[in-house]
């Protein structure tokens, strides 16, 4: 989706800059933040200009990031932050919503109890694991000679550095308004459509523009990137990607990777029924997914690598379980 004449009113050189993301204008005031690899980012977020409110998608992985966020929004819209979307309980969607004092939090009703919950889990995980988990990111790192493998760990080395510089201010917020299925927010300039829909996690929230023919759509996209299963389900999942092929967006922002098209759902879809299909087989040979590398020639040079396994072992006690 080109812009049109005049559609950005500031220039790419010109607007704000972040070592957590990149900005990138699809409409005249909506924009992508493309996370960086190495930032305090990890996820793709948008800013929406509704004409008289000015509305977050996701607000990153730790407070630094979100408050880069934050200020961005607020220099490019010329307003406060009113409206922060969570899309989904994970970790590097919500944690910079603290700094987004003000804005009314928005979520579906699953996703704050799962917020509360399980995001609280999180936390707690990342404080009693994630510190050993990081030595051995770094001691991988030190001892990878090749180079997808070395950008890849440098990924998750900035991941674990990010989180734990960020926990001791950390602070949960439960969003204050929450919905069930649809919500619309009606502005001047657009109208968002948020959708619920699951697959990714057990509740995934969707952003519809539809006068701009974009769609910011989290987790339940990613782009040359291995999704992440196991915290979902995947059947579940292919029947949002029809939903979200029915919505008429030509523009998908994906939760983590660059912008997609219909290709890029349709190649998710070959991913999940891959993964589907090497789980079945391997239940139908006694096997267990233990070993079961190397990844399909399809999805090899993809971001992400060590989901695939973690992917297929889901599936296969998943499978066996049913």
């Amino acid at each position: 989706m080109g812009l049109g004449p005049g559609a950005s009113l500031i220039s790419a050189r010109a607007l704000p800059q972040s070592p957590h993301f990149l900005l990138r204008p699809l409409a005249d005031g909506v924009y992508v933040a493309f996370a960086t690899e190495t930032g305090a980012a990890t996820c793709n977020a948008g800013i929406v200009d509704l004409g008289d409110a000015t509305l977050v998608f996701d607000t990153f992985l730790t407070p630094q990031a979100g408050a880069a966020l934050r200020a961005a929004a607020e220099a490019l819209t010329g307003r406060p932050v009113d409206y922060v979307v969570n899309s989904h309980y994970h970790n590097d969607h919500i944690r910079g919503t603290q700094e987004f004092r003000g804005a009314a939090v928005i979520a579906s009703e699953q996703t704050r109890d799962l917020i509360a919950t399980k995001g609280a889990e999180e936390t707690r995980w990342d404080s009693e694991v994630l510190p050993q988990r990081r030595a051995l990111w770094e001691e991988q790192l030190r001892a990878a000679t090749d180079p997808q493998e070395q950008r890849e760990l440098a990924l998750w080395v900035a991941y674990g550095r990010a989180i734990l510089e960020s926990l001791p201010g950390l602070r949960l917020v439960l969003p204050q308004l929450t919905f069930k299925h649809r919500l619309t927010i009606h502005g001047p300039a657009r109208r968002v459509e948020l959708i619920a829909l699951s697959g990714h996690t057990p509740d995934d929230v969707v952003m519809v523009l539809p006068e701009d023919g974009i769609a910011f759509l989290a987790d339940l996209l990613f782009v040359r990137m291995h999704p992440y299963l196991a915290d979902g389900d995947p059947d579940l999942w292919l029947a949002s990607l029809e939903d979200i092929e029915r919505c008429g967006a030509t523009t998908l922002v994906p939760g983590h990777g660059p912008l997609g098209t219909a290709a890029d759902i349709a190649q998710l879809r070959r991913y999940i029924a891959a993964v589907q299909e090497t789980a079945r087989s391997l239940i139908d040979s006694g096997r267990g997914p233990e070993g079961v590398l190397p990844i399909p020639r399809a999805f090899r040079r993809w971001g992400f690598s060590r989901f695939y396994a973690a992917n297929v072992r889901f599936v296969w006690e998943r499978t066996r379980a049913t």
